[in-house]
């Protein structure tokens, strides 16, 4: 299938985009973290001083971004939420923080998205965690959501809960299943018993500001494209989006480049290019004095006299 232009691309209406992804070999699978929410929402509340709470707002931002990552095209979001150090912030952060599950049956946008067939599932060892008194009636509300849509055959909404150390839990499941069937799990077994439903492999993950890669287990092969945010998760827009999918599916998978066949000019224009950048590395950042906020350092800013792809 021959590929668009960039531009084309961005022109496109989002049912085209998702029609040329879903005509692919393989389905996108993108894991999103939604992190810098509280920044994001500080300078959101400046902005619009009638909004509503911290959590209402959040969850409504997360769900109208994910109806559109899906829009798109994408056939599984896997969106790691907590792990266990939030718990150690205390019952009272922990209880609200957690008290947005309780809130996602209830938002408008997310009734629209499981009313159109989206799935949602929660994973990781939340079920341990969430077991108290204060917290079952969250732990409740995982498992009416999952039954709720687990008859659905739209994308998949994977949502994880305490997913930071699942070796425990996934040796358990190994040992389980091997007593079970006579042989141990292959690596696709064993992401359905730990998932509760086949998953593809990670296509994708999009963090924000410091680059890594977190709280899928499983799921990284190692093939992956990787990608980060300078600003908050809640702040993507949609050309952002459009963008990145571009570049995963159609820039990076270029064929092989044959560096002993390279013109004069073009290696004239590759050692130019890494003059320009050498000693310059992504991910490194410095602490912004006024804010106390991590920030990243960008390759100074150039006029390359030629551009070449790296």
């Amino acid at each position: 299938m021959s590929s668009p232009e960039l531009a084309e691309w961005l022109s496109w209406p989002s049912g085209r985009i998702a029609q040329w992804i879903t005509d692919q070999s393989r389905p996108v699978v993108m894991g999103w973290p939604f992190n810098g929410t509280r920044r994001w929402y500080l300078v959101h509340r400046r902005e619009n001083p009638e909004a509503d709470d911290y959590l209402t707002t959040i969850i409504r931002r997360q769900a109208e971004l994910h109806r559109m990552v899906f829009a798109h095209g994408v056939s599984v979001i896997v969106a790691p939420g907590f792990g266990t150090e939030l718990l150690k912030r205390g019952s009272t952060y922990t209880h609200y923080i957690l008290g947005g599950l309780l809130q996602l049956a209830d938002d408008s946008v997310y009734q629209e998205m499981f009313a159109a067939g989206v799935q949602i599932r929660f994973y990781g060892d939340y079920e341990g965690a969430l077991n108290t008194p204060s917290l079952h009636p969250l732990l409740q509300a995982c498992a009416q959501l999952t039954a709720a849509t687990e008859s659905k055959e739209g994308p998949l909404l994977l949502i994880g809960l305490f997913a930071d150390t699942p070796y425990q839990t996934l040796a358990r499941l190994s040992v389980e299943f091997a007593k079970r069937e006579g042989y141990p799990p292959n690596r696709q077994e064993l992401i359905e018993a730990y998932y509760g439903l086949a998953v593809p492999d990670l296509s994708l993950y999009l963090g924000f500001a410091q680059p890594s890669l977190f709280d899928v287990p499983l799921l990284a092969t190692g093939e992956e494209d990787l990608y980060a945010t300078l600003a908050p998760s809640p702040s993507l827009t949609e050309k952002q989006l459009r963008e990145i999918l571009y570049d995963h599916l159609v820039t990076r998978p270029t064929a092989e480049i044959s560096y002993e066949s390279l013109s004069d000019e073009a290696q004239e224009a590759l050692a130019e290019y890494n003059k320009r950048y050498s000693g310059a590395t992504l991910g490194i950042g410095r602490i912004d004095p006024l804010t106390g906020i991590w920030n990243p350092i960008l390759p100074y800013p150039t006029t390359p006299k030629r551009s070449i792809e790296s």
